[in-house]
């Protein structure tokens, strides 16, 4: 029989380095997949209709989806699941059990992506991540081979219901009368579509704030239908990171530098072909009628991005372990350190750039554009994370979570020397 215990949040010297960089790097990925669909509506994204098809931004598009595209939302999910597993070792080291903090942990997070979908953006991941996380917690006592077995059905999950679908229209558009139908609905949607296209980008740019929300929340419940097509992918990356956090795969780099070569040359074949299907066809898959296309893309996103992730991480570690870009890790780290705020941030700026209530400047800034202003921003939040870790132990909503997951105010100020 386990007991709740009290605990308390990971101190710094605890932490590992490498895991805030990743996040930090995370960030940079996040930011460029999210600042199109910042400035795009849903609709524009998964139907037929394009913006900005000029070659130099069709170029730009086909490299964000190459390699960003898949990578950084699952990375995060690997660290998820090895910040889940963390957690979980300190009631084996306590003999107690820590399962009923983490689901609280869940359900402000639940909370805290709510409030980011009402008062911010319809694209919210945190949301998601709390739903599955509970998911994940089922999980928590199952063996490595169990663990890895559920990791894999849900990494094919969304490739098997996308090839059913195809299989279902192909089906039906053989029968000359459920053709007709098939087609009257399909057009029935593309105008929907069109019309809420053209009702976005209205509001967004000159809406008042009540108009942007009701906006919102349309394209938000559209949102859902990627819980069998998209997000299953995130929670088999919630797995192999307690695969990872139970192998201990970042404890040691140097021990594991023959694992992280390994990993490298096994992802890069799967990486360069899943991400050329998912970069190529991404330019012509709809997903308001599923075809050939779409089921191509959804293999090489759910096979290419974990691949690049891998490679991604296995290239930082390397680079750890040989001293390369020293100079800029730790402050990378220190965002990293600060992920969850500088998240939530990029929505706070982006929605201020591109929504009427700030520059109105939504629709009107193309891919290539796009690049440049995600730069920017990523290089202010780096330097901001790294004067504001200085003063504080944590980010502003780092602290709110763990203050409100074990219910005591966390110290917030850094005691400085001399203080």
């Amino acid at each position: 029989m386990t007991h709740e215990i009290s605990i308390g949040p990971v101190s710094r010297e605890k932490r590992v380095f490498i895991l805030d960089l990743l996040r930090g790097f995370a960030l940079l990925g996040i930011l460029m997949v999210n600042m199109p669909v910042f400035n795009s509506p849903f609709t524009v994204l998964v139907g037929e209709a394009r913006m900005w098809t000029d070659p130099a931004n069709q170029t730009a598009h086909w490299i964000i989806n190459f390699f960003f595209h898949g990578k950084f939302y699952t990375l995060f999910s690997i660290l998820f699941g090895i910040g889940f597993w963390f957690f979980m070792r300190k009631a084996e080291e306590a003999g107690g059990s820590v399962i009923g903090i983490f689901r609280r942990r869940l359900l402000i997070l639940f909370l805290i992506g709510a409030l980011h979908v009402l008062f911010l953006w319809y694209g919210d991941i945190l949301v998601i991540y709390a739903f599955f996380g509970f998911i994940m917690t089922w999980l928590r006592n199952k063996s490595n081979r169990t663990v890895i077995v559920w990791a894999i059905v849900f990494l094919l999950l969304p490739v098997i219901f996308t090839s059913l679908m195809v299989g279902a229209v192909n089906l039906a558009m053989s029968v000359p009368e459920a053709a007709a139908g098939m087609q009257e609905a399909m057009a029935e949607q593309e105008s929907l579509f069109a019309a809420l296209t053209k009702t976005a980008i209205s509001t967004y740019q000159s809406g008042s704030f009540s108009e942007i929300v009701s906006v919102r929340l349309r394209e938000y419940s559209y949102m859902w239908g990627g819980i069998i097509t998209f997000y299953p992918l995130i929670l088999s990356m919630f797995l192999l990171g307690i695969i990872a956090g139970r192998k201990g795969v970042f404890n040691s780099l140097e021990k594991n530098r023959g694992f992280f070569i390994k990993l490298l040359w096994i992802s890069l074949p799967f990486a360069i072909g899943g991400n050329y299907l998912l970069a190529e066809y991404g330019q012509s898959a709809s997903q308001i009628i599923p075809d050939t296309d779409l089921l191509l893309m959804i293999a090489g996103l759910s096979f290419g991005g974990p691949a690049l992730t891998f490679i991604y991480i296995s290239l930082t570690v390397f680079c750890i372990l040989n001293g390369y870009f020293s100079w800029i890790a730790g402050k990378i780290a220190g965002a990293g350190r600060m992920a969850l705020t500088n998240y939530l941030m990029q929505s706070v700026i982006c929605t201020t750039i591109f929504y009427s209530y700030g520059l109105g400047l939504y629709a009107r800034v193309d891919y290539l554009q796009g690049i440049a202003l995600t730069l920017a921003i990523y290089i202010i939040q780096v330097a901001w994370s790294h004067y504001w870790l200085k003063y504080y132990r944590f980010g502003p909503f780092e602290w709110l979570w763990r203050s409100l997951t074990y219910l005591r105010l966390q110290p917030m100020k850094r005691r400085l020397p001399g203080s």
